[in-house]
């Protein structure tokens, strides 16, 4: 089972929490070698009910990594919007309190991906606008001249922040410049939004 992991000491890349919420999510190690990963965000915005920032992974099904990343955001924020609400005594008092103590505020995705800086060329450029769009598609880039092997974490929060990390391997990650925008990024505010509702009425929060 994943456990809450502090980004206390990480690089914010001039964005805060959400920075630091990203990088952690973009280095952590995973004994789960399917792709896309996704994460929860705690704490993350102003005035936290506890002061830890940290992250979760969130635990993905065998098939997710079958379908594209922007079909299964769809399909999990969906799901969650038709999950039924348990009552509270349904929770422990130890869940419940972690409830209370870590809020839902961000939620990141990471790929895998082979591709060129953006920098670099007209492109490279293109194929990050892809990824952002929920275009991409594995092998996309292996035409490119000096594709190289890439790990992306596109990162939203409540607040309306998002922001995108780059990593080439065994590099460390880079805030790539620009606009954050695309269905991508869309869509996982809507899962952020449904876990973050779901959550609010399951405490009672």
């Amino acid at each position: 089972m994943a456990m809450l992991q502090s980004v206390n000491g990480l690089p914010d890349h001039g964005c805060g929490g959400l920075g630091r919420v990203a990088h952690g999510a973009l280095t952590a190690p995973s004994d789960v070698p399917a792709w896309p990963r996704l994460f929860l965000g705690y704490n993350t915005l102003p005035d936290p009910p506890f002061p830890l920032v940290g992250y979760l992974q969130y635990e993905l099904g065998p098939q997710a990594g079958e379908v594209e990343p922007q079909v299964l955001l769809r399909m999990m924020a969906e799901s969650m919007r038709a999950q039924p609400v348990p009552p509270k005594e349904s929770f422990d008092e130890s869940r419940q309190r972690v409830a209370t103590a870590m809020r839902v505020d961000a939620m990141v995705v990471v790929v895998r991906a082979r591709a060129m800086a953006p920098g670099e060329n007209e492109a490279a450029r293109a194929l990050w606008a892809n990824l952002a769009e929920g275009y991409y598609r594995e092998g996309d880039a292996e035409a490119c001249a000096g594709a190289r092997e890439t790990v992306v974490a596109l990162a939203v929060d409540r607040a309306g922040g998002r922001l995108t990390l780059m990593a080439e391997q065994d590099a460390a990650p880079v805030l790539l410049p620009g606009e954050a925008r695309g269905p991508l990024f869309d869509l996982l505010g809507e899962v952020l939004d449904a876990q973050y509702t779901w959550t609010k009425a399951a405490f009672a929060l």
